[in-house]
């Protein structure tokens, strides 16, 4: 769990958000997706501030939530049920810009006791806990959090676009990962530009996290280790969460197609005084017809670091570094295709990236596992997807991790085993009437490749059984 000093509390304001929203919702005569953007724009035409705020448009989502997890032998087993959502206000744009607001909320229907370990092998829930706030089991019902509360501008040709405050990010590095009852949210400021050839340009500066999982915002510092943070290199429990110490994360992205059908991605994001990232993948083919290729390769290095030396108090060690390759082939045929996926981290190092701020950009990446915090890693999966017309889509996913040896702390951050994983993920999406609605269950199955692991090594890991039904519904 996260250390005690992260802990902060919340003002009444934050849970009356949910309310004040719904007030807005009097005054809101038009409901869209928070991703169009309003057709009328005072660009266009006349506009005052009482049209602006009146004709703004209300948005929202409810998510239901059931969750279970089946551990194999004596360890304990546990279920949980959530209810919540978000409810949003954005105005009409003013001269290129506009503001958003919105809040979730979270509620307990029915859930095992999360303040308990298993009494078994000591460890504590690892699933579960993420639907309401891993800082505090006790903290079930009621979670109130604010969610976007954000400036944007949009140039009149809509190529240029710059946000100030909290924000969704969807990148390799910083995503939404939005498994659990609210998404990784990021604050600070973010630009995007789409020049006339065609080439994307993001980047900006982040000073604070709200992860998934938790009902706070924190600072970027604070946020790498909201999060259970495992082992140093030299297998002592990892201190780095209170001695860290840093201005933000700067990123910037470029994608640039060199051809037809090929496409080149490059981003890099620099965690000022804790350590650096850079990525460049290629696309070869068309994503939608017939055959195409990706790659990717990842290089990390710690960055130079004010203040502390001493390794066993720093999030990336200043000799360590690391390389990650991945791969990816596909075929389409018709509404089926199938891919099969390689990633290579090396032994030179663990990849690392706070699991707060997204999922791992691997081709080879599964739900509800990752290869962060692990080096010499050998890992190949299949996945099998069909799309249907009438709003199904259902993937099977197969694949085998080969991870370095749970004694080995230097390139085992977790002490996370060598595993198999299978799974099936249906998704249904209603129309006519029922616009909005959609229905997801994903069953997996994790089992682990060595022999003579103890309850205590494979709880929450392997040898496990894993479901989740989730209904949202969006307007």
């Amino acid at each position: 769990m996260a250390h005690p000093g992260l802990h902060r509390s919340r003002s009444g304001w934050y849970r009356a958000l949910p309310i004040l929203l719904g007030s807005l919702s009097i005054a809101s005569q038009a409901q869209q997706s928070e991703h169009d953007i309003p057709s009328n724009d005072s660009l266009r035409g006349a506009s005052h501030l009482y049209d602006i705020m009146k004709r703004g448009e209300l948005d929202g989502r409810f998510r239901l939530y059931n969750m279970l997890t089946v551990n194999d032998g004596a360890p304990s087993d546990y279920h949980a049920v959530a209810f919540g959502g978000t409810l949003g206000f954005t105005s009409l744009r003013w001269n290129g810009a506009r503001f958003k607001l919105s809040g979730g909320y979270t509620f307990d229907l029915s859930t095992s006791d999360l303040t308990e370990s298993d009494p078994v092998t000591g460890v504590p829930n690892r699933y579960e806990i993420g639907l309401y706030d891993v800082n505090d089991p006790r903290r079930t019902n009621d979670l109130a959090y604010l969610h976007e509360f954000q400036l944007d501008w949009s140039s009149r040709d809509e190529r240029t676009q710059i946000v100030l405050g909290k924000q969704e990010l969807n990148t390799p590095f910083l995503n939404p990962q939005d498994g659990r009852m609210h998404p990784s949210l990021f604050e600070g400021i973010w630009a995007q530009h789409r020049t006339k050839h065609g080439t994307l340009l993001q980047g900006g500066w982040l000073y604070r996290v709200a992860p998934r999982g938790a009902s706070e915002w924190y600072t970027v510092d604070e946020s790498m280790s909201v999060f259970p943070v495992g082992r140093n290199v030299y297998g002592e429990g990892a201190k780095h969460g209170e001695h860290l110490g840093s201005a933000g994360i700067f990123a910037a992205g470029i994608k640039q197609k060199v051809h037809r059908s090929v496409s080149i991605i490059a981003w890099n994001i620099h965690t000022e005084n804790i350590f650096n990232s850079a990525l460049v993948q290629a696309d070869a083919g068309d994503r939608e017809n017939g055959w195409s290729i990706s790659g990717l390769a990842i290089k990390q290095d710690a960055a130079q670091v004010r203040g502390r030396t001493n390794d066993t108090l720093l999030f990336m060690p200043h000799s360590e570094s690391s390389w990650a390759f991945s791969g990816r082939l596909r075929h389409v045929l018709g509404r089926f295709r199938w891919q099969l996926n390689y990633t290579r981290i090396t032994a030179h190092g663990r990849y690392l990236m706070p699991r707060e701020w997204g999922r791992d950009p691997f081709f080879t990446f599964l739900p509800r596992e990752r290869n962060e915090g692990a080096g010499d890693v050998h890992a190949a999966t299949l996945n099998l997807i069909w799309k249907g017309s009438n709003g199904w889509r259902i993937q099977v996913d197969g694949g085998a991790y080969r991870m370095p040896a749970i004694t080995d702390a230097r390139l085992n951050k977790y002490a996370m085993p060598a595993y198999t994983q299978f799974d099936v993920n249906a998704q249904y999406r209603f129309k006519g009437g029922w616009k909005g609605l959609a229905a997801q269950l994903l069953v997996l199955a994790k089992l682990p490749l060595d022999k003579g692991l103890s309850e205590r090594q494979s709880i929450h890991k392997v040898d496990m059984l894993h479901a989740d039904l989730i209904i949202n519904y969006v307007f």
